[in-house]
């Protein structure tokens, strides 16, 4: 999808809370550029990241008022069942994400429902299992693998879907520095292909790869 992402003057309320917990957020992302969120808990990052997606009014109920721009696609009027045609989101807890009883099973669904003929999805997990250090692991439970191993598995989830914007949720918490290279060469070269990313951290270990920086809850 062409384009930047732009959001304008998006304020958000959740019910039976006082005040707006973002209030009139705005921002441009071309493609190729990274967006790093900061602030303290409860500042309203993954809330952001929950409107992006759609999770916010969809399935998590609050009032969001504004206007959310992908390219031509008015995002607040696409169905969430339908923006992982050009969106991916990593959510902080990858046991959230994880549905299915084969690692292999979990990295073709969303391929599958995007209607890729057989042999595309195939070559798909390969290479991600692969990019990822995944190969041994396709035909395990992800209830076996590890914390730093189920995060790594849902990076490749993502990279499968081939998106236009990656939302990424503390992507580096909890990981090893192997799962950390792994995770900035995915980055750089999901940037490099053009791909607009939002991501989250707390500390700054993404933080020199981001393009601009948006501070909330200050």
């Amino acid at each position: 999808m062409n384009g930047p992402l732009i959001v304008a003057g998006l304020c958000l309320r959740y019910p039976n809370q006082p005040g707006l917990l973002l209030e009139n957020v705005s921002f441009a992302l071309q493609p190729g550029e990274l967006l790093w969120l900061r602030g303290p808990n409860g500042s309203g990052k993954t809330s952001l990241l929950n409107c992006l997606s759609g999770v916010i009014p969809q399935h998590v109920k609050a009032e969001l008022t504004g206007a959310i721009n992908l390219g031509c696609a008015d995002l607040i009027t696409v169905p969430i069942t339908r923006r992982f045609r050009f969106l991916a989101y990593q959510m902080s807890d990858p046991d959230s994400q994880i549905f299915f009883p084969r690692v292999e099973k979990e990295l073709a669904f969303a391929l599958e429902n995007l209607g890729l003929p057989v042999g595309e999805i195939r070559d798909r997990i390969g290479e991600e299992a692969a990019f990822f250090g995944l190969e041994g692991y396709l035909r395990r439970e992800p209830a076996t693998l590890s914390y730093g191993e189920k995060k790594l598995l849902l990076f490749a989830v993502c990279a499968a879907l081939r998106p236009s914007l990656l939302l990424l949720d503390e992507p580096s918490s909890g990981l090893g520095d192997r799962a950390l290279e792994k995770l900035r060469a995915w980055l750089e070269k999901a940037l490099a292909s053009g791909c607009r990313v939002v991501l989250t951290e707390h500390g700054s270990k993404m933080g020199d790869l981001a393009a601009k920086n948006l501070d909330l809850g200050h």
